[in-house]
């Protein structure tokens, strides 16, 4: 039983006759009965009877029919569904993020992507790196954005730039004076420690802030620099810190200076494999770039992002 041979039965069902059936198909009215009559023997039983040159359906072409045609709407539906993903922009873009992007890049972002894309829904996620990646591996998001991931399975990513991390303080602490701080300024100060699941993460910043380690106060631990900096602004501590969310707590009463041997950590975009290319998410993934590219300095010139 071949599908041009059930289409054929078909047409013939519905139009009553081998000439309107053919008709249809764009094929000769032989063609058609020779489909029909190879169909009737590949099934093993008749579904025409043929009475003074015209065809009449069988019990068995009725009963069979009703199969033949709730196959045939499952394939206009599924042509339906086809269409309508090849011309469709997706409703709703979904994007996961560390706190500090949600609160600094991604907005500015959106902005831009709204101009392109004013009706489109927008759901976001506020997570940490472990959750980023449970979500990008499981579909459940359209892209993430963060500390840029190793290479992972399911997950195809996109480097957007290095973030230099900077001292933060209250503004009435001593080494608000200062213009740069180095390590050994730490030394006697109660300095935040980051936590995460994958402490790989903070190698480097761990590595700068080994030679001090003996001589400095840790007694306060976190997992977003949000936290972080408002530790900060009520005196509670120090810290060497992401610059994003700085802008946020700048207003704030907290003060950000260079800080020396430089630290930079990579930043970037990630997406679950095979789904980056629809209109919408490619155009959102080049506002990130933009957003990204102008984000260069702050006010006291510390550099924010810096393209390799």
């Amino acid at each position: 039983m071949k599908f041009r041979q059930v289409e054929a039965f078909r047409y013939i069902m519905l139009r009553g006759t081998t000439a309107a059936a053919a008709a249809e198909m764009h094929v000769s009215q032989p063609a058609v009965s020779r489909l029909l009559s190879d169909l009737e023997h590949s099934l093993g039983f008749s579904l025409f009877d043929r009475r003074k040159g015209r065809l009449h359906p069988t019990h068995e072409a009725a009963e069979f029919f009703r199969s033949v045609e709730e196959s045939f709407l499952g394939l206009e539906k599924l042509e339906s569904v086809a269409s309508k993903i090849r011309t469709r922009t997706p409703s709703e873009l979904k994007i996961a993020s560390t706190s500090a992007i949600a609160t600094s890049l991604l907005p500015l972002a959106l902005q831009e992507h709204k101009k392109f894309f004013p009706e489109e829904h927008v759901t976001i996620h506020t997570d940490s790196m472990a959750e980023l990646v449970m979500k990008l591996q499981t579909n459940s998001v359209d892209l993430a954005i963060g500390l840029e991931l190793p290479q992972l399975i399911g997950i195809e990513r996109e480097f957007i730039g290095n973030a230099r991390f900077v001292f933060a303080a209250r503004s009435d602490h001593p080494l608000a004076k200062k213009e740069t701080i180095c390590a050994h300024d730490l030394i006697g100060e109660t300095v935040l420690t980051v936590v995460d699941n994958s402490p790989v993460y903070w190698s480097e910043l761990g590595g700068v802030l080994s030679s001090v380690k003996s001589q400095i106060k840790q007694r306060i631990m976190i997992d977003t620099s949000h936290t972080g900096y408002a530790m900060i602004a009520a005196g509670l501590a120090v810290a060497v810190l992401e610059p994003f969310a700085a802008r946020v707590w700048e207003g704030n009463g907290v003060v950000i200076r260079p800080f020396e041997p430089a630290i930079y950590y990579p930043y970037g975009l990630a997406y679950p494999t095979n789904t980056r290319q629809h209109k919408s998410l490619f155009s959102f993934t080049q506002s990130i770039q933009k957003v990204a590219k102008n984000m260069r300095e702050f006010d006291n010139d510390c550099v924010v992002m810096q393209k390799q």
